[in-house]
C-alpha cells in the first residue's frame, strides 16, 4: 500500500515539474529546465541562498517548506530541506534537484538529486519536521548552482505539497 502511495504522489510530482519546460539535454546527460522569475543569479561572494514557501489559504496540515542551498567549499554544494507539519502526518516524501547554471544555453541543467521518504511508524512522537541535510560533492567550481525541491505529505490520504526554488550562488 505504502508503495502505491509513493508511486502516486512521484506521479503528481513529475506532473508538476513537466510543467516547468522541461527539455531534454542534447549531451543525454540530464535534463534542462527554463530560467524562472523566482531563481537568480546572486553576486559572487555570496555562499548560500534559501527559500521558504508557506501554506496557502487551503493548505491544512502542511505549515511550510525550507530549501537552503550552501557552498560548503571545495567543490562541496549543501543542501538543508525541511518540511514543517502543522499535526503529525502519515507520510512525507522530499526530493531536491541540483542545478547548474549553463551560460552558453542561457538554462539551468540538472546535474544531481537525492531523495527520502519518512512514513509515520519511524517516528513514535509524531512526524511533524522530517528534514535532510545533504552535500553534492566534485561540483565544478567558477559555475553557479540552485536547488529545487519537490516536498509532500500524506495525512488520511489526503495530499499537500511545495516546490520552492533558491536563488543561484557561485560556487568558489
Amino acid at each position: 500500500m505504502k508503495r502505491i502511495k509513493y508511486t502516486a504522489i512521484v506521479t503528481v510530482m513529475l506532473v508538476i515539474f513537466m510543467t516547468l519546460n522541461v527539455f531534454a539535454s542534447p549531451y543525454n546527460l540530464g535534463q534542462y529546465t527554463s530560467v524562472n522569475e523566482v531563481s537568480k543569479l546572486l553576486p559572487p561572494g555570496v555562499k548560500q541562498s534559501k527559500v521558504s514557501e508557506s501554506a496557502r489559504p487551503r493548505g491544512v496540515f502542511f505549515a511550510r517548506a525550507d530549501l537552503t542551498i550552501l557552498d560548503n567549499g571545495n567543490g562541496e554544494v549543501g543542501a538543508v530541506a525541511v518540511s514543517l507539519f502543522r499535526v503529525p502526518v502519515d507520510e512525507a516524501y522530499i526530493t531536491i534537484y541540483l542545478d547548474r547554471w549553463d551560460e552558453s544555453a542561457e538554462r539551468w541543467y540538472q546535474v544531481d538529486y537525492y531523495e527520502a521518504e519518512f512514513y509515520a511508524s519511524d517516528y513514535p512522537d509524531g512526524l511533524t519536521t522530517p528534514n535532510i541535510n545533504v552535500s553534492f560533492i566534485n561540483q565544478k567550481k567558477g559555475c553557479y548552482y540552485r536547488l529545487r525541491g519537490a516536498f509532500g505529505a500524506l495525512l488520511n490520504n489526503e495530499y499537500e505539497g511545495f516546490n520552492p526554488v533558491t536563488d543561484g550562488i557561485l560556487l568558489d
